[in-house]
């Protein structure tokens, strides 16, 4: 069965350094940024905190961008309330020792007394300044629009603005010039080997210490594609050798449907901590969540994942979006707004997350399964772990199922679930359930086209009571049989 990504879709889209209006306008000439004139940090600054911590956290929403094709959606609509001094984060605040801004941005997007706003109050705040930038030039024959390749003088301007604005750029984070230089291979690729990828970062970082001579350097990029653990050890490892110096650190943005996600992004923090490069992961929802409580609860789930059910301790976090959600940043005394989420972090990781128990809770997260067959690495516990990056694979066509043992009865008021399905067509399926002694009913049948994606409800008139044992068999479709996700919500009563 073949499954697509829109992650590696929305990649392409949102690179910081890239030109927001068109992929297609060369990097060599960007598109002229107001000045901006410089004036001193109010004296109320207050002295920026230590950056040896473990972990070290990054924040970095997204702001108000121009809706272009690829990305229909306009980032945080509160973005710039977090720079009024009154702003309801103080806790999170407290929490992040490094704002992110977005190259493009800096560059293109923000006026004048926007960044300036911004870069005071960060500042002020004790926070380090920090933004993304795509190091490598494109050239005549391949890099043309495609991300990492915003090149030197986009990212001269993004620094010399912040200069201009008052602001000291503590750290660079680069934006995927491994991957994308290396193994993207749609229009314009170069496939570079890592010894000049990591040649042309090298001369970048001397350009860019022109203006910020103390500014820290270290490397963002995807654990998607062909490029597993090992690819990114040896690609720490082949910098080192080409410049004789390390990154500052490497983050990890994650293709949360690969099924060993976990193991791998271990295997890379273990090398990391060997040559004493800092590794972090970025935690987010999914491009597709509908309401900034299903990317907030998305994100929580990859949390526990990682730093309670693999006992992982990344050396740096962030938080950040390039997503249509969270739409709020604030305030952080309101549930499943982004600052909320950084408070609920360091409170207790364990209570992140979907809802697990009372009115509205999705009974299905984390109970036992049972299937037809299964992929090795797809296997029926992805279908409940309230992810919906990764999925159960049957590994087979029509009849498969699959069956979730709630753990007692429950009263339920609605079954939903989420298709993995390439290609579409016509499917037919079945939602079957039972008590804890009883037979399997059929509950509702679903027959008609339907496609990757898609979400098929079930509402009954009355809530169902006395019901244990779901089961979803599915007779027809023209592919493989998989889902993504299979909600069972309680009703509480």
């Amino acid at each position: 069965m073949k499954i697509h990504s829109l992650w590696f879709i929305l990649i392409l889209v949102i690179s910081s350094c890239n030109l927001p209006e068109t992929t297609s306008i060369s990097t060599s000439s960007p598109t002229a940024a107001p000045s901006v004139t410089a004036r001193p940090i109010p004296t109320t600054t207050i002295p920026p905190l230590a950056l040896d911590v473990t972990p070290l956290v990054w924040f970095a929403p997204l702001p108000p961008l121009a809706i272009v094709e690829g990305r229909n959606f306009t980032g945080s609509d509160d973005f710039m309330d977090l720079f009024k001094q009154a702003a309801l984060w103080q806790n999170a605040a407290r929490h992040i020792q490094v704002f992110k801004l977005y190259g493009e941005w800096v560059a293109y997007k923000a006026t004048d007394t926007q960044l300036r706003q911004a870069v005071e109050d960060i500042q002020r705040r004790g926070i380090a300044l920090a933004v993304e930038a795509g190091p490598l030039n494109a050239s005549s024959d391949c890099g043309q629009g495609i991300e990492g390749f915003a090149g030197t003088d986009e990212c001269l301007k993004i620094a010399q603005r912040i200069k201009a604005a008052g602001g000291t750029l503590t750290f660079i984070a680069l934006d995927e010039p491994f991957f994308f230089a290396h193994y993207y291979d749609g229009p314009n690729a170069c496939h570079w080997d890592a010894e000049k990828i990591a040649k042309e970062v090298g001369e970048y970082i001397q350009t860019i210490k022109q203006i910020f001579p103390d500014v820290r350097i270290g490397d963002t990029e995807p654990l998607a594609g062909g490029a597993n653990a090992q690819a990114y050890t040896d690609w720490l490892d082949v910098f080192r050798e080409v410049n004789g110096y390390d990154f500052e650190f490497l983050h990890m943005d994650i293709d949360w449907s690969r099924p060993n996600w976990t193991s791998e992004f271990t295997a890379i923090a273990q090398h990391g901590r060997l040559i004493h490069v800092p590794i972090g992961i970025i935690y987010t929802g999914n491009a597709f969540d509908k309401t900034d409580e299903d990317w907030i609860s998305a994100a929580g789930e990859r949390v526990k994942k990682l730093e309670i059910e693999q006992n992982a301790d990344p050396d740096h976090i962030l938080f950040q979006s390039w997503h249509d959600k969270p739409d709020h940043v604030l305030p952080e005394t309101t549930d499943f707004t982004f600052t909320d989420f950084v408070n609920d972090y360091f409170i207790d990781k364990s209570a992140l997350g979907f809802k697990r128990e009372g009115l509205g809770a999705n009974l299905a997260l984390g109970k036992a399964v049972r299937v037809s067959s299964q992929l090795t690495d797809m296997t029926g516990t992805l279908a409940v772990d309230g992810d919906l990056g990764t999925l159960w694979n049957s590994g087979g066509d029509p009849t498969q199922w699959i069956e979730i043992d709630l753990g007692a009865e429950h009263t339920l008021q609605e079954i939903s679930v989420t298709i993995s399905q390439y290609p579409e067509g016509r499917t037919v399926h079945r939602i079957l359930g039972k008590s804890a002694t009883g037979q399997f009913v059929e509950l509702i049948m679903f027959d008609g086209d339907t496609t990757d994606g898609q979400v098929l409800t079930f509402t009954p008139v009355q809530p169902m009571q006395g019901i244990r044992f779901i089961r979803v068999e599915t007779i027809i479709s023209p592919s493989w049989v998989a889902w993504k996700e299979i909600e069972v919500i309680d009703a509480g009563n």
